[in-house]
């Protein structure tokens, strides 16, 4: 009610609801922003905007293109809300490398990209780290991996002022510098406020961050807090303790704590001599960080093995709890089928069709796939809770005039619905086959059952 009392209750449905209490609940459920109300004066505004605030700050990195957007979060579990801004992963390069292997690294962080479910996973940024303490060396750095990247955030990473400046020389539009200490955090707020740009913190605990954000507010409130990533036997434990108490904080409303959170895995390429022992401690650390309050990531390792669990992992924990994850029923087609191809049904679980889909693919199936309506749930609990069903399947066949489209009467149903095999064939007239339990082991079953071409 306190923000439906600052709304002007018109219910001029200028924002896109009917009423102003709607628009109040989106607001609340972050659905929608203040700003789509045209009829808010500035007082009223400004009063929302404090008021939905959330306890982590929302701040973006670059700008354009190049811009992402971290923090945002006031819950400490997804399912009492939903957790915003996934964490963008950086990507260090380094000022003493070779200028080819510089352009070479940025080049394959912006390359990168692996599509999972339906969606395209990549990275966000690149991380341009100071070696050598040369403010020419590094603003070349700074120049390269800007010039060889195109929607990559940067960030500057130095603990010298006039090294950072220097990379600011070269690149100036809203890049996060990192890390501001106890030795130069006045240095580094001043740049980080003369360049409108986030700005930050690293200690050695928590509670040493509390005199830096104190120092750092007199000149930016663009802050993000590393509370000191731990490396060795207990890293897992002791950094994501750091970040959930952090997180608990600001949820608490401990004002020093409201900013998003940074961690840095890439000094394990430096402390492991085996590199491939050190991509597999970050890609631990990273994976873990991400479900435990990370906001920020930055990592040496563009090895795909590492990198996968740690995108996948976001991927997975960002997904809105309130949203239902499914694709639209219907017909689709997987390669070229024709009359004589087969015919699979599946349900229209996000993650279950992509599955599907994705292992035909791959293997060069041409088939029809039916998608029939579950409410976005999996095979075994739609058949558990009663909605795959042979009406279901009814349905999207005479939707979709799949008997117009093939000569034979043949369905494939998954292993897991065996249960409904009878339902589906009283209810469709067709002839069921039972496929199998895992979506990669149909290929195979299609081509041993000589379903591949089926031919009345």
């Amino acid at each position: 009610m306190d923000v439906y009392n600052l709304l002007p209750k018109a219910n001029c449905g200028a924002c896109g609801c009917k009423t102003c209490m709607e628009f109040a609940t989106k607001l609340v459920n972050r659905e929608a922003k203040p700003e789509d109300c045209p009829k808010l004066d500035d007082e009223s505004l400004e009063k929302l905007q404090e008021l939905l605030a959330p306890p982590v700050k929302e701040l973006t990195i670059g700008e354009g293109d190049r811009e992402v957007t971290v923090g945002g979060d006031e819950v400490m579990f997804r399912h009492e809300l939903s957790f915003f801004n996934p964490p963008p992963v950086f990507v260090t390069v380094y000022d003493d490398m070779e200028e080819d292997e510089i352009a070479g690294k940025t080049e394959e962080i912006q390359e990168f990209q692996v599509e999972r479910v339906g969606e395209v996973l990549k990275l966000d940024g690149v991380a341009v780290v100071s070696r050598t303490g040369d403010p020419e060396k590094y603003a070349r750095a700074v120049e390269i991996a800007v010039e060889r990247s195109e929607d990559l955030a940067v960030a500057l990473i130095t603990t010298d002022p006039k090294v950072m400046e220097a990379g600011l020389d070269v690149f100036d539009e809203r890049p996060l510098l990192y890390p501001a200490t106890e030795e130069n955090v006045e240095d580094l707020a001043k740049l980080a406020a003369d360049g409108d740009c986030p700005l930050g913190l690293h200690a050695r605990d928590v509670e040493d961050l509390v005199p830096l954000v104190v120092e750092a507010q007199q000149y930016t409130d663009d802050l993000l807090l590393d509370p000191g990533t731990e490396f060795g036997p207990h890293d897992v434990v002791s950094t994501t303790d750091k970040l959930a108490e952090i997180r608990k904080a600001a949820i608490e409303e401990f004002e020093s704590f409201g900013y998003p959170t940074l961690v840095t895995t890439f000094p394990y390429a430096f402390l492991e001599d085996d590199p491939v022992k050190a991509a597999r401690r970050e890609s631990y650390l990273a994976s873990a960080c991400v479900l435990r309050y990370a906001d920020i990531l930055i990592m040496d390792t563009v090895e795909p093995w590492a990198l996968l669990p740690v995108l996948t992992q976001r991927q997975c924990v960002y997904t809105d709890p309130r949203e239902p994850q499914e694709v639209e029923p219907g017909l689709y087609r997987i390669g070229d089928p024709d009359e004589n191809s087969p015919v699979l049904v599946t349900t229209n679980f996000t993650l279950t069709y992509h599955c599907v889909a994705g292992d035909l693919e791959s293997a060069d199936i041409d088939c029809w796939l039916l998608v029939i309506d579950t409410g976005g749930l999996a095979v075994d609990v739609s058949v558990a809770g009663g909605q795959f069903t042979g009406e279901a399947v009814k349905e999207v066949i005479e939707e979709t005039d799949i008997e117009d489209k093939v000569e034979h009467r043949v369905l494939v149903i998954p292993g897991k619905a065996a249960a409904v095999k009878g339902d589906v064939e009283d209810a469709t007239g067709w002839d069921v086959m039972i496929g199998t339990q895992d979506s990669s082991e149909l290929p195979e079953f299609l081509e041993k059952e000589g379903l591949l071409r089926i031919e009345e």
